[in-house]
């Protein structure tokens, strides 16, 4: 299989996941006075839905790539992968089960992309609370757009998400290589 820059951008976005996710380790036990900073753990969190979320949208179109789609870019969501691919005259394993992932609302990949999505929606305000150093702070909440479910952020979660990603990759490049 030849070394395509989408493959590489995908590896990147993984090994970054990873990284954050090793930093995690140290966030997420108690320090000397036994307190764990959750909001540290939420910001790891958050940080490794778009990471693997871009590592998703490389995929893709390392999909498109491999199965010599002439616009790999294109291929901006897993529906638009399997409609390029079928008006090319293929329907590739690896592009109908990222749809089938993308449009099942239980499944990981769909929780993934999200929990992306709620990165980038406003929060709704609270009320002032007092942070642990005692400083005033406007606390704020996740809101959910047309009724989505919340994502709840924490690092087992990221942990689970990193850890399906990396073997859908895994999986579907050892299949487009027999191709």
């Amino acid at each position: 299989m030849a070394l395509s820059a989408y493959l590489s951008a995908t590896n990147q976005k993984l090994l970054f996941a990873r990284h954050l996710l090793a930093l995690a380790d140290t966030v997420t036990t108690p320090n000397q006075s036994g307190y764990r900073d959750s909001h540290q753990a939420e910001a790891i969190a958050q940080s490794v839905a778009v990471q693997l979320s871009q590592a998703w949208h490389w995929h893709l179109q390392d999909v498109a790539s491999n199965y010599k789609l002439a616009e790999p870019g294109l291929a901006v969501s897993a529906d638009k992968l399997v409609e390029l691919l079928a008006a090319d005259g293929k329907c590739p394993a690896e592009a109908t089960e990222m749809q089938y992932l993308a449009a099942d609302t239980e499944s990981w990949a769909a929780e993934l992309l999200r929990a992306k999505a709620q990165v980038y929606q406003l929060p709704v305000i609270r009320k002032a609370e007092m942070d642990a150093d005692r400083l005033p702070m406007i606390a704020v909440d996740a809101s959910a757009a047309d009724g989505a479910r919340l994502v709840a952020w924490n690092i087992e979660r990221a942990a689970y998400w990193l850890s399906q990603m990396q073997e859908l990759v895994t999986r579907q490049r050892d299949m487009m290589v027999e191709f």
